[in-house]
């Protein structure tokens, strides 16, 4: 259940973090602020790769930006890159797969719905997500990764033993 967590939380995060890097054009802004105790930064253009970042970049890809939070002792840190190429969604998908299992990852979804791929992968400590869809020639590489976000996450309820109350009515 923690994976199921932790990837519903990477792909939330790396769905705002789309939206925020959406507009980013090719110039090298980094703006950072602290908010509850974690760093935030926001990068894009080509040199935007948050430092470390654990996950491959694929080789044909140009940089968008980033989005970066920390804890101020480390035990906390999301990461995400938005990438983007002229490759099929089928050829980076396979590289990203290829490329986790040669690095440790544990792949534990692959998932494709029309022309977007999403896969999920775990190693030690650490969560990804890569998402990765292609429209009118242009394939988009959303990178997320995470450490130590699915500690002390509500468990996820069984949705069989649904119960209608006030604050869950039924939907019928």
């Amino acid at each position: 259940m923690t994976g199921k967590i932790a990837a519903t939380t990477s792909g939330m995060a790396l769905l705002s973090a789309t939206i925020l890097l959406a507009g980013c054009g090719a110039g090298n802004k980094e703006i950072s602020f602290t908010s509850g105790g974690m760093t935030h930064t926001f990068a894009e253009g080509q040199g935007s790769i948050p430092k470390d970042f654990p996950l491959p970049i694929y080789p044909k890809a140009t940089t968008t930006g980033s989005v970066s939070a920390q804890g101020g002792d480390d035990a906390e840190r999301s990461r995400f890159l938005m990438l983007s190429s002229t490759d099929p969604a089928d050829r980076v998908s396979a590289f990203y797969v290829d490329q986790l299992k040669s690095r440790g990852w544990k792949v534990d979804t692959r998932q494709r719905t029309g022309n977007l791929v999403n896969l999920s992968a775990a190693r030690e400590d650490m969560d990804a997500n890569v998402m990765v869809s292609s429209e009118g020639g242009k394939t988009t590489i959303s990178l997320a990764v995470s450490k130590g976000s699915a500690e002390g996450a509500a468990p996820v309820e069984d949705p069989s033993k649904y119960e209608p109350s006030k604050v869950t009515p039924p939907t019928d």
